[in-house]
C-alpha cells in the first residue's frame, strides 16, 4: 500500500510534466497496484481449503483434551485486529472414529451357582481408509464349573467387518456383521455353533463432549455342534460416551438381549465404562458390570483393558483452515 499511495500522490505544486514521464509514472502506479493484489490473491489462496473436508480427516481427532495454559495476550500490531477477528474456529471432531490398535482384555463373568467363566482377550482392529475396518478377537478361556471341574483353552474367535456409511461432525452411521467361529476346544468355553450377527451402531453428537449412540443386531447360528441347541437373538443396546478433561471418560451402556429359542428369554446388562488416555496412542479402560436374567439369575462381570492406537497415515491432502462461511460448507459436503 506505501508504495501505491507514493505512486498515487500529487505534488502540492503543479509543473508542467512532459507526456513521457507522465506515462513512466502511470506505468510505475500500475505495476506497484499489480503488485499488491497478486500479494493479496497469495495470502487469500493460502488461507482457502485445498478441498472438502473429509469424514476421514475429522476422524483423525483424539478425544477431548485439556486446553493448554493461556498465555497473556500479545499487543496485536497495525491492522491484525481485523485479521484476528475473522480467523476460522477449530474443526469439529467425528461422532465416531475407526481405527488401528492392538487390545488386550480380560474379561470376567461370575455365574453365581454355576462358576465363572474368564477369557483373556487379543483384540486388533485394522482400519484400511477411515471408512471401513477389520476386526479380529481371540480369546483364551478359562471356566471353572460347581463341582470343580476346570476349562482351559481357546474360546470362539470373533471377526467384524465394519464399514461408516455415514460420518459428520454431529452423526455417524456404522454397519458391519459379527461372524463367531466355534472354534473352541472344549464344550464349557463355547457356545458350539458358528453364528452371523447382523449389527447397525448409530452415533449422535448432543454436546462436544458427549455422544449418544444405539446398537441393533440379531444373531443366527449354522452348523457347528448338532447336539447344542440352536441360536437365535436379538440385542438393543443403548449407550453414551461423555469425555472429561485430562483425558478420561465415562460411558454407561445398558443391554437387553431377546433369546428366541430359549431360556432366559431377556437378559438385561448394565456396565459403567471408566477409561482415561495415558498418552495419544495409549488408553486404559475397566468396565464394571451386572447382569440380570428374566429367571431371576444374577452375574457379576468386570472387563479390564490396555489398547494401543496406531496413527494412520493420510491418504488424502490436508484441509485447510477455512472461514466460517466455507468450513460449513466443507462440513455439509463432508455429510453427503
Amino acid at each position: 500500500m506505501q508504495a501505491h499511495c507514493v505512486a498515487q500522490a500529487r505534488p502540492a505544486a503543479r509543473r508542467i510534466v512532459s507526456p513521457w514521464r507522465r506515462r513512466r509514472s502511470r506505468a510505475a502506479a500500475l505495476a506497484a497496484t499489480g503488485l499488491v493484489a497478486l500479494g493479496t490473491a497469495t495470502t487469500v489462496a493460502a488461507a482457502a481449503p485445498l478441498g472438502p473436508a473429509r469424514p476421514a480427516a475429522l476422524a483423525r481427532a483424539q478425544p477431548a483434551r485439556p486446553a493448554p495454559v493461556a498465555r497473556p495476550p500479545a499487543t496485536p500490531r497495525r491492522g491484525q485486529e481485523r485479521r484476528d477477528a475473522a480467523a476460522p474456529r477449530t474443526q469439529a471432531t467425528a461422532a465416531a472414529n475407526l481405527g488401528t490398535f492392538v487390545e488386550l482384555r480380560n474379561d470376567y463373568v461370575s455365574r453365581g451357582r454355576n462358576g465363572f467363566f474368564n477369557a483373556a482377550v487379543i483384540r486388533g482392529d485394522y482400519a484400511f481408509d477411515r471408512s471401513f475396518s477389520l476386526r479380529a478377537d481371540v480369546p483364551l478361556a478359562y471356566a471353572g464349573g460347581l463341582e470343580g471341574e476346570r476349562n482351559a483353552g481357546l474360546g470362539d474367535v470373533l471377526i467384524r467387518p465394519l464399514v461408516r456409511a455415514v460420518g459428520t461432525p454431529r452423526v455417524a452411521l456404522l454397519v458391519g456383521s459379527d461372524l463367531v467361529l466355534d472354534s473352541a476346544t472344549s464344550r464349557a468355553l463355547g457356545s458350539g455353533k458358528n453364528q452371523l450377527a447382523p449389527l447397525v451402531v448409530g452415533y449422535v453428537r448432543v454436546a462436544r463432549p458427549a455422544r449418544l449412540g444405539l446398537q441393533l443386531q440379531h444373531a443366527v447360528s449354522f452348523g457347528g455342534d448338532p447336539r447344542r441347541d440352536d441360536i437365535q437373538t436379538s440385542l438393543i443396546r443403548p449407550f453414551a460416551i461423555v469425555e472429561l478433561p485430562r483425558g478420561f471418560w465415562v460411558g454407561p451402556d445398558q443391554s437387553f438381549q431377546f433369546n428366541h429359542r430359549g431360556a432366559p428369554r431377556v437378559v438385561s446388562t448394565s456396565v459403567l465404562e471408566v477409561g482415561a488416555e495415558l498418552s495419544d496412542r495409549v488408553q486404559v479402560y475397566v468396565d464394571p458390570g451386572i447382569q440380570v436374567g428374566s429367571q431371576g439369575a444374577v452375574d457379576w462381570l468386570v472387563t479390564g483393558a490396555v489398547r494401543w492406537a496406531f496413527p494412520q497415515r493420510a491418504r488424502g491432502r490436508t484441509v485447510a483452515a477455512a472461514p466460517p462461511a466455507r468450513r460449513a460448507a466443507a462440513e455439509r459436503a463432508a455429510g453427503e
